[in-house]
């Protein structure tokens, strides 16, 4: 029953009058008291003396991991559960290190270029506390030098199992989870026959092969030059500039001008 029934009676949870006379509970009290079947990791009281017990025994810190081990083994909980679980019942205490202006610095000109994972590694920090960091500052830690599988799988037209094969084979050789622009033109040079040029990007294939076509400028065709232009204008130009010059009109009595229908012809 949800509301306040008709004729409520005090309720033995919150003490509060609007529970309902057939079991003495209200509509919250009676919600909570039944076990959520979406919550994974219930800790019993046998599982927590447990967790009590592996920190009050452990002498070291590998002593500690292998009693929090076998307490995930029994469980099915993960590790980050049961530590979560010592934190609430004070029994693991974090002592975060600040981060120094220098980590900072470093962290900021890493991003973009190296994994969190990485980074993570070079600064001897947790990856929990990298990602953290660049929420904080705002920063992405995608990495955006070079090029994803995913991303290759779309330029070239080829499947994300072809990529991986490549990669797996040393053609496209994955650095940090990113393929290098270095190593995706060297693999467009040396193996054209693994791909097909009607599939590929056309603009990012062109720009990539000759750096020139993105920075080219097309200026405007000039619609009428003197004779003097065309006549210096070199070989290669002139078919370019055939469609552009505006030849004079012909006078009326030319023999170009006249119809082929203007009369007989004259027998040859």
């Amino acid at each position: 029953m949800r509301g306040i029934p008709n004729n409520p009676v005090r309720c033995l949870g919150c003490n509060r009058r609007r529970a309902c006379a057939a079991d003495q509970l209200c509509h919250s009290c009676r919600m909570s008291a039944k076990p959520n079947p979406r919550k994974r990791y219930v800790w019993t009281t046998e599982l927590e003396a447990m967790l009590v017990s592996a920190y009050r025994r452990a002498l070291t810190r590998r002593e500690l991991s292998t009693s929090l081990t076998a307490l995930q083994l029994r469980s099915g909980f993960t590790r980050v559960v049961i530590l979560e679980r010592a934190v609430q019942l004070r029994l693991s205490f974090s002592r975060r290190r600040p981060w120094a202006p220098e980590e900072i610095a470093l962290l900021e000109s890493l991003a973009g270029s190296y994994s969190p994972a990485s980074i993570s590694r070079r600064l001897k920090r947790t990856f929990a506390s990298v990602k953290a960091k660049l929420k904080q500052l705002q920063i992405s830690a995608r990495v955006t030098e070079g090029y994803s599988q995913t991303d290759l799988a779309e330029l070239l037209g080829a499947s994300p199992v072809s990529i991986r094969r490549w990669g797996r084979i040393g053609w496209l050789p994955v650095v940090n989870g990113r393929i290098s622009e270095a190593a995706v033109v060297k693999f467009l040079r040396l193996h054209p026959h693994e791909y097909q040029l009607r599939r590929v990007d056309e603009a990012w294939f062109k720009g990539l092969l000759f750096p020139a076509f993105n920075s080219a400028e097309v200026g405007p065709i000039s619609v009428a030059q003197p004779a003097s232009t065309v006549a210096a204008t070199p070989i290669n130009s002139r078919a370019a500039l055939r469609f552009s010059i505006v030849k004079p009109p012909l006078p009326p009595g030319s023999r170009t001008a006249r119809s082929d229908h203007s009369g007989p012809r004259r027998p040859g």
